[in-house]
């Protein structure tokens, strides 16, 4: 990455964190916590997410109550986040393979691991892609690791750092904006103000390029001007 592209981006994220703010740091909490709402997260709103993680917490006051729990016992409280009967099996494999590696459904341990060891262990539970993997290192564990959803992709891409084909991020298109970006900048929010970007002035159909707050930096909204 050249010295100009890294000013470039450090300027954009400076210009979202003055548009949006700056997004608490939650990577004191238990990383644990940061796993399960990422994973009620993907193919669904924020809003239904947290209606999900909130009925979830409340039927299991200890997350390692999941691990004995019958699947149908978790429907009602994933139904708001879609997909309940997946989410349900997926939830469960996954932090019985978290309490069988830790003895109890905790990843503090990764506290201390590397960056490269934390994200195989993570991409190796049932239901965890690369995006969740990464938001849990970023936003859990205080990692400088840049997860790329649908949004940041589509924005990224009319910003004109890359030209990977396709509506979803791919690894090696993923990987390469992990890198990309600053790694001494507020990555969290950095992604964060990014997906708001996305949904308020750039979503996938027409975007709006006349009133976006850093059209000056973007190759499309120049395109367009």
């Amino acid at each position: 990455m050249s010295g100009d592209e890294a000013h470039r981006i450090r300027e954009i994220a400076a210009a979202l964190a003055a548009l949006y703010g700056a997004y608490p740091d939650e990577s004191a909490g238990p990383v644990i916590d940061q796993l399960i709402w990422f994973l009620l997260s993907t193919r669904t709103t924020v809003e239904n997410c947290e209606s999900a993680f909130r009925a979830l917490r409340a039927a299991f006051p200890s997350w390692d109550g999941i691990v004995a729990a019958r699947e149908e016992s978790l429907y009602a409280p994933l139904r708001p986040a879609g997909l309940f009967r997946v989410r349900a099996r997926s939830l469960i494999a996954a932090l019985s393979s978290i309490q069988t590696r830790f003895g109890a459904v905790s990843l503090e341990a990764l506290r201390a691991w590397s960056d490269e060891d934390i994200e195989v262990f993570l991409l190796g539970l049932p239901g965890v892609g690369l995006k969740v993997a990464r938001c849990v290192m970023c936003f859990g564990l205080g990692k400088s690791r840049f997860a790329v959803d649908a949004h940041i992709w589509r924005v990224t891409r009319r910003l004109g750092w890359h030209d990977f084909p396709g509506e979803a991020p791919s690894r090696g298109g993923a990987d390469y904006l992990d890198a990309l970006v600053p790694k001494d900048i507020d990555v969290a929010s950095f992604h964060v103000n990014l997906i708001r970007l996305g949904r308020e002035f750039c979503p996938a159909g027409l975007s709006r390029c006349e009133a976006c707050p850093i059209a000056s930096w973007c190759k499309t909204g120049k395109a367009k001007a």
